[in-house]
């Protein structure tokens, strides 16, 4: 205490207050101060659990940005995919009806002779023979005889058309039914063995 002063009780300091209402007034700022704490603490907490939502909602947001994107990149994946399907199921219909043209019976080229000089052209007869299994071979093959019945496609070497034709006619004679359909020169590829 300070010199001069003196000590006197608290209910004597405030003039008309009994010490039971200063008791209560003392136990009213204890529990607000408590309630007080309690509520900062309370606001803590929840402060706490909407940070932590929070933080749980953005991780959730981006692992939904993370599969959106690799959804997004799969759909695209698929979609390039089924391009690369439609292309190769086109290359590969385009090669089958290749393959089947090439072994058609009517695109192929025999060899009459392969004597040739060097004045020699190329030329393609046609010879067709309407009659086949009846005067030269009854027991031939239907694919032979439909592919005489056709025309028979042979490469000769000669200086002109009608060499070319004599040519054939001395190895399928008109007597024995064959006929010369068509005669056309025909520019073949070089290859080594052709070339002089």
């Amino acid at each position: 205490m300070a010199p001069g002063v003196s000590a006197r009780p608290f209910s004597e300091a405030v003039p008309g207050m009994s010490p039971e209402l200063i008791v209560a007034i003392g136990l009213a700022f204890i529990a607000l101060g408590s309630g007080l704490v309690r509520a900062f603490e309370v606001v803590h907490d929840a402060r706490g659990r909407v940070e932590k939502l929070v933080k749980s909602r953005i991780a959730q947001l981006d692992r939904i940005r993370k599969a959106a994107r690799t959804s997004l990149h799969l759909k695209r994946s698929i979609k390039e995919a089924e391009q690369r399907k439609v292309t190769t199921e086109e290359e590969v219909e385009r090669a089958v009806a290749s393959l089947e043209t090439a072994s058609d019976v009517d695109h192929r080229v025999f060899v009459l002779d392969d004597r040739r000089t060097k004045a020699d052209q190329n030329w393609v007869a046609t010879v067709a023979h309407p009659t086949f299994e009846q005067t030269i071979n009854h027991m031939a093959l239907q694919e032979a005889v439909e592919s005489w019945h056709r025309g028979r496609r042979f490469l000769v070497y000669a200086l002109d058309a009608g060499k070319a034709r004599d040519k054939v006619l001395a190895r399928y004679p008109e007597r024995q039914g064959y006929q010369v359909v068509s005669i056309e020169v025909q520019q073949l590829p070089k290859t080594k063995s052709s070339m002089f």
